[in-house]
């Protein structure tokens, strides 16, 4: 399927008011925003969807907080502008103090957002605690499918320049593996069948992480190898992140 502005309709007014419990409350929540409806599909969105499976982080309710966390300002004022020109909304950024890190934080208050985020299957909470899959919307088109992918791997891939490949690595408590597996499964499927690009089967990592709360975490972790299938990737997709394109090109 073809990308079209126009083709795709994620949801309408009607579909988010009916995510509350009373009626009147969501008309009255959602007067400000008719201009968002309907939700149509785009590779903008798709990137935003990207983003807050990979650096970002969708709160569920009461709050509905959006947050995207990255040691670089540019980096969160491009998220910014991403929700800002889709949205007519702008976050706030802040230090994180809960890292050593120098990771900072831009954080979104905005409880319809959060809703439809929700909506078109953005997760919400700990990603490592929820399961997920590629919405299937992204999956259907070509373009949605390419910028999706080069946002997360923007957000969670190494290039390995020494070893000449590109690795994404993603953690998942240890009763919902088989999920994150099936997610990389879905990645390694569509990135052959639209760009062949062929990957490695999703593969499990030995080590363990031990969690603040005492459960398990194990990464999944999924790997482009060959020659061809990094040029590919370098052509149809690419990186956001400028150091990893630098690397890219110097393997390619």
């Amino acid at each position: 399927m073809g990308y079209s502005n126009k083709s795709i309709i994620l949801a309408t007014k009607e579909n988010v008011l009916s995510t509350y419990k009373s009626r009147l409350h969501g008309l009255k929540a959602l007067s400000k925003y008719d201009g968002w409806f309907p939700i149509r599909a785009s590779p903008r969105l798709a990137g935003i969807v990207a983003d807050l499976m990979g650096d970002g982080h969708l709160q569920g309710e009461p709050k509905s907080r959006l947050d995207y966390s990255s040691n670089s300002v540019e980096e969160l004022e491009r998220f910014n502008s991403e929700i800002f020109c889709l949205f007519g909304l702008k976050g706030k950024i802040r230090k994180c103090t809960t890292n050593k890190y120098g990771t900072m934080n831009l954080g979104v208050n905005n409880k319809p957002l959060g809703r439809i985020l929700r909506l078109i299957g953005v997760p919400t909470g700990a990603k490592v605690l929820t399961k997920f899959g590629v919405p299937y919307w992204i999956l259907i088109d070509k373009k949605l499918f390419s910028r999706f992918i080069n946002r997360l791997f923007s957000c969670e891939a190494t290039v390995d320049v020494k070893n000449k490949f590109i690795e994404i690595k993603m953690y998942k408590e240890i009763s919902l593996i088989s999920n994150m597996i099936s997610f990389f499964q879905e990645i390694e499927k569509f990135l052959f069948i639209y760009f062949n690009i062929k990957s490695t089967k999703p593969f499990l990592d030995n080590s363990l992480n031990i969690r603040k709360d005492g459960k398990i975490t194990r990464p999944v972790r999924l790997k482009i190898k060959r020659k061809e299938a990094l040029v590919n990737y370098q052509k149809h997709i690419g990186f956001d992140d400028l150091q990893k394109q630098v690397k890219l090109e110097k393997i390619t």
